[in-house]
């Protein structure tokens, strides 16, 4: 009956996450966006999706089209790979697959970015217990006392500069995921519980380069992508 109970539960989450993931549909890189959409993040396996490895691409709408800004990056996904639209659950050690708006960016110290900018302070966590009404939110020690969380600003470097990938943020699911963030990898060789690593001056590229006037998106797929719009 308990196996039958927690099979049950999960059901129900993912049926509830389905509804808020927008999925990366076709096989063009940018399928999916928002209309007004001018800027994207592209994550794509370099392998099978059940493998960390990944390749990240940002593009940038003119008027003649969709265009690749700069180089591609190498970067790491969950332990477990890219979970499918709607399929990732809380401490599974997968990256949430769907199209996600990237709003804001943070950091241990400030930089020159046209996002909005949260500098950590080591009073800041995410609250990262679905059974919590505070789940998959930035808060204060003081207002997440005794809740499980994670700790935002780190004893290393991996927060050093990130950008909150908006993943079960908007109408959140209970035991969907949490704490979803492009931010910098620890290595080459090492997977994330869950988000997008790339390297330092990477993430700090893709930092700069964000706008909010241009709608930026990220777009993660489970496949690999060749056409554009």
């Amino acid at each position: 009956m308990r196996g039958h109970f927690f099979l049950f539960v999960a059901l129900v989450v993912i049926s509830g996450c389905a509804h808020n993931v927008r999925e990366a549909a076709s096989s063009s890189c940018l399928g999916g966006l928002s209309q007004e959409t001018r800027q994207a993040v592209v994550v794509t396996p370099k392998a099978a999706p059940s493998a960390k490895d990944v390749t990240v691409r940002l593009f940038e709408k003119t008027e003649k089209g969709w265009k690749q800004a700069g180089a591609s990056m190498d970067g790491v996904a969950g332990r477990n790979g890219l979970a499918p639209p709607g399929e990732k659950l809380e401490g599974d050690g997968r990256t949430p697959s769907g199209v996600f708006p990237l709003e804001r960016g943070f950091g241990y110290e400030f930089l020159e970015t046209k996002l909005p900018y949260i500098v950590l302070t080591p009073d800041m966590i995410w609250i990262d217990d679905p059974k919590s009404p505070l789940y998959n939110t930035l808060v204060s020690r003081s207002e997440g006392e005794g809740v499980s969380h994670e700790i935002m600003r780190r004893s290393d470097h991996l927060y050093r500069y990130g950008a909150v990938v908006e993943y079960n943020t908007k109408t959140i699911v209970p035991g969907a995921g949490s704490a979803i963030f492009f931010h910098i990898w620890r290595d080459p060789d090492t997977a994330t519980a869950g988000c997008v690593a790339t390297a330092e001056a990477d993430m700090v590229r893709m930092l700069q380069w964000l706008d909010p006037a241009k709608r930026p998106e990220a777009v993660i797929r489970i496949a690999g992508c060749e056409a554009l719009p």
